[in-house]
């Protein structure tokens, strides 16, 4: 840690007392490391705050500056520690006792977008969506048709190049080999999964991680083995920019920072020129995911940035292929590596191609509950099937997330009370799998799902949207629109068929696996990682 606690009594706040549970305790060390690193040689004394459920942490921000706080907040403790981070520029700074006050807020919770939306706008939008969600999603799918016509007629500008060859650091840098994480925040999700294994590898190689989250969470993944080590850093804002750069050059001056790793940071990835004007020979490594044709998401972020980011690293050919072709990326830039073999290790990659069905015929749903993954579409799905099933069917979805209580509360008007089985994070997706005859992916957009590598290993046909580049896994004839109406009558015609045609539920499963065989062929981004952060080392 980049801080010492000077107060014995307070040590319970960053050790196991009973005071704080695992996830509070992180926060606070996650506070502590941000104002260690802003404040370097300075002695601080953090007043610990819990909000009531729905709130999210206060960590980082200019409210932690005042010295009071809103009437419904406890007050758990305090904390006195000192900065061990060293500048040239921070002689006399101990001298100094700063008083910040952090919110460390409610219990883990996740509520919808929606629900944020205000004016009679919002309320008329809140409305709409949640009394009739399938009938929203119409309306924006054709939204999305407009908008990626519209977006395909134009290039993404630039960010103009940092061309210095010498970095203006006045600050030496630490000994400690380290890498620079950025993170969207520490929840669920294919990008979180796949950056918690990159900071493993490492800690493996021998770098220790600094890991900056920049989005509004209660970050339950905090608690995590992977971050066991690292020195986490929950962004709250807004900071002032001097806290900014204060910060960035405690990280710079504290640790031998030898490489840059994005994972959908718009915090992080929005302060590289700074960065490459101080350190221009420290290397940048931008993971992508998923292209949002709403909005370009971080891809467009990603290719706005291409002057200050060395390699772009895409999960998919669908995303190669639209930096390189539709926005003019140099190939040499373009790092095609996938996830193929990210999730399935625990998984019976011998699993059967034809179950006994003496019992019903099992759906699954597998994903978040968000409007991405689109939970009410599989309901609406599971609906249809019900009443048109050539014979027993049985519905599982396992999953949690902000549209958590839409699902609960279509499932029972729905009429699925009896034929639906309700399945936590907390359970293995392997369990899943294991009592699924085919899984369903209703989702709106994609990059490449994970879930599709683990149902091939498990044996599993997966009927998908024809989003991002699931084709490239997926049988063809079970790639479905991602416009709700014609979504559900292909999906249940395809399950109809698999009910009835063991054979053809067979054909589309080799198919399935053909092309996982071939996918599984292209390089693996576990390997091309671990050989990466090896040439990141001293």
């Amino acid at each position: 840690m980049p801080f010492e606690v000077l107060d014995e009594s307070c040590v319970g706040l960053v050790e196991n007392d009973g005071l704080l549970d695992d996830r509070e305790r992180r926060l606070v060390v996650g506070a502590a490391n941000f104002h260690a690193l802003a404040g370097p040689g300075q002695t601080f004394r953090l007043t610990v705050l819990r909000g009531p459920r729905g709130t999210m942490p206060s960590l980082t921000d200019d409210q932690t500056r005042r010295i009071e706080w809103e009437d419904d907040r406890e007050v758990v403790g305090s904390l006195v520690f000192r900065s061990s981070v060293h500048t040239t520029a921070d002689a006399g700074s101990q001298d100094k006792l700063v008083d910040l006050a952090v919110d460390l807020g409610g219990e883990p919770e996740v509520a919808s977008a929606y629900h944020q939306l205000n004016g009679v706008l919002g309320k008329v939008r809140r409305s709409v969506r949640f009394f009739a969600p399938v009938q929203f999603d119409v309306l924006r799918q054709y939204r999305t048709d407009m908008t990626e016509r519209r977006y395909r007629r134009h290039d993404v500008p630039r960010k103009a190049p940092v061309r210095i060859s010498r970095g203006a650091s006045a600050n030496p840098h630490g000994d400690t080999p380290a890498i620079l994480f950025g993170l969207h925040w520490l929840e669920l999700g294919g990008a979180e999964r796949f950056a918690l294994e990159t900071i493993q590898l490492a800690k493996e190689a021998g770098f220790l991680p600094i890991v900056v989250v920049d989005r509004p969470s209660t970050h339950p993944w905090i608690t995590r083995p992977e971050l066991d080590g690292a020195v986490v850093v929950p962004l709250s804002h807004p900071i002032s920019p001097d806290q900014e750069s204060a910060f960035l050059n405690g990280v710079l001056s504290a640790y031998d920072v030898r490489g840059i790793h994005l994972h959908h940071s718009s915090w992080l990835v929005q302060r590289l020129p700074w960065i490459k004007s101080v350190r221009p020979e420290i290397p940048v490594i931008d993971s992508l995911h998923i292209l949002e044709w709403r909005t370009g998401g971080f891809v467009d972020i990603s290719v706005r940035m291409t002057n200050v980011i060395d390699v772009h690293h895409v999960i998919s050919p669908m995303l190669r292929d639209y930096l390189i072709g539709r926005q003019g990326l140099a190939p040499e830039r373009v790092k095609l590596a996938t996830l193929a073999n990210l999730t399935t290790g625990g998984i019976d990659q011998s699993g059967p191609v034809s179950k006994d069905h003496d019992g019903p015929f099992t759906v699954a749903f597998v994903g978040r509950f968000t409007q991405q993954k689109r939970p009410y579409l599989f309901l609406q799905l599971a609906a249809e099937l019900k009443s048109s099933a050539p014979g027993p069917v049985k519905f599982i979805v396992h999953g949690d997330g902000e549209l958590s209580s839409e699902v609960h509360g279509l499932i029972a008007r729905l009429g699925l009370s009896d034929v639906l089985e309700l399945r936590t994070p907390a359970r293995p997706v392997a369990d899943t799998l294991a009592d699924a005859d085919a899984l369903v992916i209703s989702s709106d957009n994609e990059g490449l799902t994970l879930t599709s590598f683990e149902a091939t290993a498990a044996g599993i046909p997966v009927v998908s949207t024809d989003v991002g580049s699931q084709a490239s896994l997926i049988a063809e004839d079970l790639l479905c629109s991602r416009h709700p109406y014609p979504f559900i009558k292909t999906a249940a015609q395809r399950i109809r068929t698999m009910m009835i045609s063991p054979a053809q539920r067979k054909t589309w499963l080799d198919e399935q696996a053909a092309k996982a065989e071939a996918f599984a062929k292209l390089p693996d981004a576990r390997t091309w990682i671990r050989d990466t952060y090896q040439g990141w080392l001293p």
